[in-house]
């Protein structure tokens, strides 16, 4: 019986930080030194750090977790140079189902161009899972998830700081309506493979799909009807066996993420157990906003493009960045970009792009990961 029991537990925050640590350490190589050092040195010049910041002061778990690289101060000299000038960091929000680590072949290199943050999402990630998950509407998770994110600016960056923010599918909607409420604070906004620019959902082509095919229409219907109960991915690999979660995540970080391509086979190891027990960490909170932002399937629930081309300040400039064989429609994000840079409130300033990168999917910054980061570069070091 504990052998079951075993099986099937989620795995906890604390064993999930190390995996992260583990990660961290080979993604960057040849650490010296050993907790509890405030940093973990590499000796190719760069350092990082993990940090929890409190949002609640009723809730210890109600935590934002962030990992942060950047070149060793002795390398980079950043701090006399941040004292007398405005810095800009770099700023990474991941997706739905991820964590920060879903940037592992970024990391080492824009930590190399300068202060590089990754952030958890609050209650998702490495971040705590608070008590409770209150918000209900999509505007309650949209303040939750943005006031999680402002906390964390608050405690981790001083005032004179802004970032490049970049966010990744349901990332690039935290960032967006972050960049919404907090323009002064975003220099650049980049949104990579956004969820729900627009609904783009063809009916017809749904049928047609559909016709004809009874196993079909059962599987499709039992989605629909899970999707709107609130299940979420998460909440069915928490009940498969430790070993088939780790298979199925092995599986996907081999296959999907390539991993084999820039990792050894222990690199691909801990990317595995990393993304393994993003999954798996217990209880879900945030996973619950699947729901409540899209429609079965993914459709959107509200068009980000209406945020992005009428409320978010004309003065922040977007970027976005899609692969072309993105699931999320490039069509969608081009089009938007073409009407922020035709509308009347950029009509002068023309501070909206669109770039499409050959070759790659919804994770266009693993896909291309050289062309990604150099759109990055100009965006965040001009």
């Amino acid at each position: 019986m504990e052998r079951v029991w075993g099986s099937l537990a989620p795995f906890t925050r604390a064993r999930c930080l190390q995996n992260e640590r583990a990660l961290f350490d080979h993604l960057l190589k040849d650490t010296v030194g050993t907790p509890p050092l405030p940093a973990r040195t590499s000796r190719n010049g760069l350092q990082w750090h993990a940090h929890d910041t409190r949002v609640s002061d009723s809730d210890p778990d109600d935590v934002v977790h962030s990992v942060v690289v950047e070149p060793a101060p002795a390398a980079s000299g950043d701090e006399e140079n941040g004292a007398k000038n405005p810095r800009v960091d770099l700023v990474l929000v991941h997706g739905f189902g991820n964590g920060g680590g879903c940037f592992f072949r970024n990391v080492a290199s824009f930590g190399a161009m300068g202060r590089t943050h990754l952030v958890d999402w609050r209650g998702a990630g490495m971040s705590g899972r608070p008590r409770s998950f209150p918000p209900r509407t999509y505007d309650e998770c949209v303040d939750y998830l943005v006031d999680g994110l402002e906390a964390w600016r608050a405690s981790r960056l001083d005032e004179r700081t802004r970032m490049c923010l970049v966010g990744h599918s349901m990332g690039a909607m935290i960032a967006t309506h972050y960049a919404k409420r907090y323009p002064s604070r975003v220099a650049h906004l980049v949104l990579t493979g956004p969820a729900s620019v627009k609904d783009d959902s063809d009916p017809a082509r749904l049928a047609n799909f559909l016709q004809g095919s009874p196993l079909r229409r059962l599987a499709f219907n039992a989605v629909v009807l899970a999707w709107r109960a609130g299940v979420t991915p998460q909440a069915v690999a928490r009940w498969l066996p430790a070993s088939t979660a780790m298979r199925i995540g092995g599986r996907y970080t081999r296959v999907r993420w390539r991993s084999g391509d820039t990792l050894d086979e222990d690199g691909q190891e801990v990317l595995a157990r990393y993304v393994t027990g993003v999954v798996r960490m217990a209880p879900g909170c945030s996973e619950k906003v699947m729901s409540v932002f899209l429609k079965p399937i993914g459709r959107a629930r509200r068009a980000l493009a209406a945020v992005l081309e009428d409320e978010l300040d004309a003065t922040v400039p977007v970027t976005f960045v899609y692969g072309d064989r993105d699931w999320m429609s490039p069509k969608s994000g081009k089009e938007c970009a073409e009407r922020m840079r035709a509308g009347e409130r950029r009509s002068r300033l023309k501070n909206a792009e669109f770039h499409l990168l050959p070759n790659a999917g919804h994770f266009a910054f693993v896909d291309q990961a050289a062309p990604f980061e150099a759109i990055v570069r100009s965006k965040w070091l001009g």
